[in-house]
């Protein structure tokens, strides 16, 4: 059984690296009932170390796990939470995300890493009544942002604009697959119009949109100090001058480039080829 909120309370956000998942999550942690973590990675990070349900294994991995301390919390509350078990990544994750919320006054948490995407039918598989949002944005201009990333292992333009066709194909796969639980956000609308766009993504969770979620000057942990240098303007009011700056500060080799390996994708997703 889960413990503390029920299983619908839950949601995240997902989407290609440097697609706007973390804007949407700072808006949304700005809502009075909402919240929503930095970036956990807890299913790449935490969950193939559970095969075992333990409570001695359970203490030690959560010891040894920075972003457990980044969200503020602590290993042996997590298991007070917990109790006798059972120690399975649904339940630690659901009394990661209830102390989370309990912590902040909020009624909600949300979950936000961008790469969950590739574990999307193993979270809705553990939270059979969470909603998913994902973030899509135009793919030449993730790319060019991804490749520029210092911690991007790629760190080829080729490599982000792979990851991001691999990315693309899963969330239109996703959005068939799990109709009414999968909910594919653009981010060029978000930018342009957020009023809407937020509308439209709290209705879907089941929630108001609150005009302050508009606002800068409600404080939002979304944001790490150690992410702040490629993560800070999501902070910062909404400009939509900023759309499409890096494809037109990259050279016309590169949007060539991206206009022909991404072709197809970006004509799927109603993004305009050259």
């Amino acid at each position: 059984m889960f413990t503390g909120m029920n299983p619908p309370d839950y949601f995240f956000i997902v989407g290609c690296p440097r697609s706007g998942t973390t804007l949407l999550s700072v808006l949304l942690d700005r809502n009075s009932r909402l919240c929503v973590t930095p970036e956990t990675s807890f299913f790449d990070e935490i969950a193939p170390q559970l095969s075992k349900p333990q409570e001695g294994l359970l203490l030690k991995v959560l010891s040894r796990w920075r972003r457990l301390g980044e969200l503020k919390l602590e290993p042996a509350a997590v298991l007070a939470r917990l109790g006798h078990g059972p120690y399975m990544p649904g339940q630690v994750l659901a009394a990661i995300l209830d102390l989370y919320a309990e912590a902040r006054g909020k009624a909600r948490c949300g979950e936000k890493t961008p790469q969950h995407l590739f574990h999307v039918p193993t979270i809705l598989r553990f939270f059979p009544q969470a909603k998913v949002v994902c973030l899509m944005r135009d793919g030449r201009e993730t790319a060019l942002s991804l490749s520029a990333m210092p911690w991007f292992s790629g760190r080829t333009l080729e490599a982000a604009a792979v990851y991001w066709k691999n990315s693309a194909r899963l969330a239109d796969q996703f959005s068939h697959q799990f109709p009414g639980r999968f909910q594919i956000q653009r981010y060029e609308d978000l930018v342009a119009q957020p009023e809407e766009a937020l509308t439209s993504i709290t209705a879907y969770l089941g929630e108001t949109f609150e005009p302050r979620q508009l606002g800068t000057d409600i404080p939002s942990e979304v944001v790490l100090a150690r992410s702040m240098r490629w993560k800070g303007q999501a902070l910062q009011a909404i400009d939509p001058e900023h759309l499409f700056k890096r494809s037109r500060a990259a050279s016309a080799a590169e949007v060539a480039f991206l206009n022909q390996f991404l072709r197809d994708e970006l004509r799927h997703f109603a993004y305009g080829v050259a």
